[in-house]
């Protein structure tokens, strides 16, 4: 059986004062951008299937 590897949305100015975001379309933060270049090299490892992503820039 393969894994099914969940990934969040990253840091926003909005999630960080803990307001929601819904679909409101809000750009990643620095360490919204430095979180998500950091899973490449993990990724990269993996043979991937599918990937589905959210349409939001902070996807």
């Amino acid at each position: 059986m393969g894994e099914l590897i969940l990934i969040r949305h990253g840091q926003t100015e909005w999630s960080l004062s803990g307001q929601h975001t819904g679909r409101t379309d809000i750009p990643l933060t620095e360490a919204g951008e430095a979180a998500a270049k950091s899973l490449a090299p993990r990724l990269a490892q993996r043979y991937l299937v599918a990937v589905f992503s959210s349409p939001l820039s902070r996807a």
